[in-house]
C-alpha cells in the first residue's frame, strides 16, 4: 500500500516537473524518471526481458531528443510564470477528477488501481502538455508522456512481445522526429 502510494506520488511529481519546466533538460529528466517508474510497474506483471525493452526504448528516445536539442541555442520564447502555474493547476484539477472517477473506471478495466491511476494521469498530462505548449520538441515530449500512460494501462492488460516491439519502435521514431522540426515558432504563419 505504501509502495503503491509512493509510485503514484512520484509519477505525479515527475509529470508536474515535465509540465512546468522551462528547461528542456529538466523535462527530459522527468521523462526519464517516468520511464523508470513504468519499468517498476511493468516488472511486477511481465518478465524482466520484456519490461526492460520498455525502459531501454524509452531511454533511447530520451537520448535521441537530447542529441537533437544539445546544439540548439536557447529558445527566444520565454514561458511566463503565470502560464506554468496555469499548467500545474489545470493538471492538478484533472488529477483530482481522475482520482474521483478511477474506481468507476477500475470496474471496467480489471487492472490494479495504481496502474490505472498512473496511466490515466499520464495520458491526461500528455494531452494537456502537448496542447498547451508552442515548440515542436515540447509537443513531442507531450506525445511521449501520453504514450507512457497508455503503455502502463495496456501493459497491465496484454503481455505480447510483438506489441512491445512495435511500441518500442514507435517511441524511437517519435523521438527521431524531434531532430527534424524547427526550434522557432512564427506566430503569423505557424511553424
Amino acid at each position: 500500500m505504501i509502495f503503491n502510494n509512493l509510485l503514484i506520488f512520484t509519477s505525479l511529481i515527475a509529470a508536474a516537473v515535465v509540465i512546468t519546466s522551462r528547461d528542456w533538460r529538466v523535462s527530459i529528466g522527468g521523462l526519464a524518471i517516468l520511464y523508470l517508474l513504468v519499468f517498476i510497474l511493468v516488472i511486477q506483471i511481465w518478465p524482466i526481458a520484456l519490461a526492460s525493452v520498455k525502459l531501454i526504448s524509452g531511454l533511447m528516445g530520451i537520448s535521441l531528443i537530447s542529441a537533437a536539442r544539445i546544439n540548439v541555442e536557447k529558445s527566444q520564447l520565454e514561458t511566463p510564470r503565470s502560464e506554468l502555474f496555469f499548467r500545474l493547476l489545470l493538471s492538478i484539477l484533472v488529477w483530482l477528477v481522475l482520482a474521483a472517477s478511477a474506481p468507476t473506471i477500475n470496474e471496467w478495466l480489471p487492472i490494479s488501481y495504481t496502474n490505472l491511476y498512473i496511466g490515466l494521469s499520464l495520458i491526461s498530462s500528455g494531452l494537456l502538455f502537448s496542447s498547451l505548449v508552442r515548440l515542436p520538441y515540447e509537443k513531442i515530449i507531450g506525445v511521449l508522456l501520453l504514450l507512457i500512460g497508455f503503455d502502463v494501462i495496456y501493459s497491465s492488460l496484454e503481455g505480447s512481445a510483438l506489441v512491445t516491439a512495435v511500441y518500442a519502435l514507435i517511441t524511437i521514431l517519435i523521438s527521431v522526429l524531434s531532430g527534424y522540426f524547427p526550434d522557432e515558432v512564427d506566430y503569423e504563419g505557424g511553424i
